[in-house]
């Protein structure tokens, strides 16, 4: 909350979910102008397949404002912890709180809880139960788990494939993993070709195309690639930083998924979607699409360890808690990080007499803002994010230099420029602007 309201936080994606639980709330179901970069009032649903967000309403109907994203969010992250203490208690029960520290000291989760709001570590909490429910044999609720975990965004049906590889190939259970792996693939392409496009008024869905380019473009054409170019895949997947990524993910619970045995194909679709992309926010810790390997990396480190001596265990749960503390305090985000910046929850001195001019705006106007700005003016049907959609219609135009990279050049030619389409600066301060439609 407080980098939210040290103006920290951004349009993507805290301020374009606002919009779209605001919107419902007045009677639009999941309508946005930021999506995709498109400003007329379209289906968030359109863009990615969030239904789970009904369940989050009643909430933020009590509190209509971002901060009740960002709280629930922590929430949902801090529940994450009862599945892998469970899971942990069922394989190694003497070292099932290890395991729930382990999992704070995750280095993905503290990154995910302070960077803004994002619908994927909604899927932290039903995997991790989806995990639990398998290995106690819980048929139903593994299930029931299974099916929720596939609301939360569409690659998460991809995911229900190495739960299906897992009860086939390592359970032996020939029906019901045929059964899951079956249901989950026609379920991901469900999504992708007929839910998706349906609420995108008939466009397709933009993302496999343009970040999978470099391995086919397409479900089939990865297949392909896989079949007729195996060494493509290779280089594509064996860059550094994908390297440094898996290592980041891996190394704190010492690589024990490795010893997980079939279990580890859990792993498999996520790790897949993540290291095939030329998308690079996907194949880093610090961003939200690595909150699915969150209780899939701990729980297959969990079982790799139950399948070690027991004589070995307290060695290897004190290894790993030593491991996690040095990887969290390198890498991490956690106060005692040394990557941790203090300065994204304090406000800079230059919006002082500058923020009050914002309460000139009206609540229907519409807006185009930059940078930290849309975020906080997002409680309204149109809200543009100016470096994607522009000026559009917009009545008000808030600018700040800090989405211009903090260069001053250019953030003078955009205030320049929006005052050339007719509009008036009624408010400035140091590499920021207010303008109004004259």
């Amino acid at each position: 909350m407080l980098r939210h309201r040290s103006f920290h936080s951004f349009g993507f994606d805290l301020g374009l979910y606002d919009q779209v639980f605001w919107n419902t709330t007045q009677g639009r179901p999941f309508e946005s102008t930021m999506t995709q970069a498109n400003p007329i009032p379209h289906s968030q649903l359109g863009d990615h397949f969030t239904p789970i967000f009904v369940v989050l309403l009643p909430f933020y109907y009590a509190y209509p404002h971002p901060e009740t994203l960002l709280v629930l969010q922590a929430i949902v992250l801090v529940a994450g912890a009862w599945p892998v203490y469970l899971l942990a208690r069922l394989k190694v029960p003497s070292f099932a709180l290890v395991w729930v520290a382990v999992y704070f000291l995750f280095l993905p989760l503290a990154y995910i809880n302070l960077y803004d709001f994002h619908e994927i570590a909604l899927a932290v909490v039903p995997l991790g139960f989806t995990f639990y429910f398998l290995e106690r044999g819980r048929t139903v609720w593994f299930l029931a788990f299974l099916l929720v975990t596939f609301l939360v965004k569409e690659e998460m049906a991809l995911i229900g494939a190495g739960f299906g590889l897992y009860r086939l190939l390592g359970r032996r259970e020939w029906k019901l993993g045929l059964g899951v792996l079956a249901g989950s693939v026609a379920a991901f392409e469900l999504i992708l070709q007929v839910a998706i496009p349906y609420f995108a008024g008939g466009r397709s869905f933009p993302y496999i195309a343009t970040r999978y380019a470099e391995v086919g473009g397409s479900p089939l054409g990865i297949l392909r690639t896989l079949v007729t170019d195996p060494l493509q895949v290779v280089r594509v997947v064996l860059q550094l930083k994908k390297v440094e990524f898996v290592i980041a993910l891996f190394g704190p619970v010492l690589g024990l998924s490795a010893f997980a045995g079939w279990a580890a194909m859990v792993l498999v679709p996520t790790l897949a979607y993540t290291l095939l992309t030329n998308y690079e926010p996907q194949f880093s810790f610090s961003h939200q699409y690595s909150a699915p390997l969150i209780p899939l990396i701990v729980g297959t480190a969990i079982i790799g360890m139950s399948r070690l001596p027991k004589r070995t265990q307290p060695y290897i749960a004190a290894s790993v808690l030593i491991s996690s503390l040095a990887f969290s305090w390198a890498y991490g985000y956690l106060p005692y990080s040394r990557k941790f910046d203090p300065g994204l929850f304090e406000t800079p001195a230059r919006y002082a007499s500058f923020l009050p001019a914002l309460a000139q705006i009206p609540a229907d106007a519409h807006v185009s803002a930059e940078n930290g700005f849309p975020s906080h003016l997002s409680e309204r049907r149109y809200i543009y994010e100016f470096g994607y959609e522009g000026v559009q219609d917009a009545q008000w135009v808030v600018l700040d230099y800090k989405g211009a990279e903090y260069n001053l050049a250019t953030f003078n030619d955009q205030v320049t420029y929006v005052k050339s389409l007719g509009y008036e600066e009624v408010a400035s301060g140091y590499g920021l602007a207010l303008l109004r439609k004259s």
